[in-house]
């Protein structure tokens, strides 16, 4: 029985399939109602201080410095993950009678998915897989699904 189901979610439509197959096994579950998690992990751009220059504010527009506009932009980048994330909470809820929540997480996305498993004692990951074509279909998984599925903490459904 998977109780907890982690969804890696970016809003892609890999992304998509996977919490497709999420809700699936979860609605088949009966009795036991499983917990679905919607985790949005922000990337973390390197920040180096000794390269701080001046750009323009997403805000305002006027002249700030780079750190500045970075916070801007993981701020821009967190609301819109919250806005997505209730969407698509919202829809799934409609059709679903099993606990759905969502979580914001920022650092390298891999590494945030693996700790988060950990932590939060996750008993299957469902995760998107970025289709690939011409000599990329050499490396059959993504990086970040190839790396969850090596070192995943519980079992992974890498959904095509």
């Amino acid at each position: 029985m998977f109780k907890r189901i982690l969804v890696p979610y970016d809003g892609s439509e890999p992304a998509g399939r996977a919490l497709d197959q999420a809700v699936n096994i979860a609605k088949a579950h009966g009795i036991i109602k499983p917990e679905v998690i919607l985790l949005h992990v922000i990337a973390e751009f390197p920040n180096y201080h000794f390269i701080d220059r001046p750009a323009r504010s997403i805000k305002t527009g006027e002249k700030i410095m780079l750190s500045q506009y970075l916070k801007e932009v993981y701020e821009l980048m967190e609301k819109n993950a919250v806005d997505a994330l209730a969407k698509k909470k919202d829809e799934v809820k409609k059709f679903s009678d099993f606990e759905i929540t969502t979580k914001i997480l920022a650092g390298h996305v891999s590494d945030m998915i693996i700790e988060f498993a950990k932590k939060e004692k996750v008993d299957l990951i469902v995760i998107g897989n970025v289709g690939r074509s011409g000599i990329s279909k050499i490396r059959t998984l993504g990086s970040v699904s190839r790396s969850v599925s090596e070192r995943a903490p519980c079992p992974v459904m890498i959904v095509h």
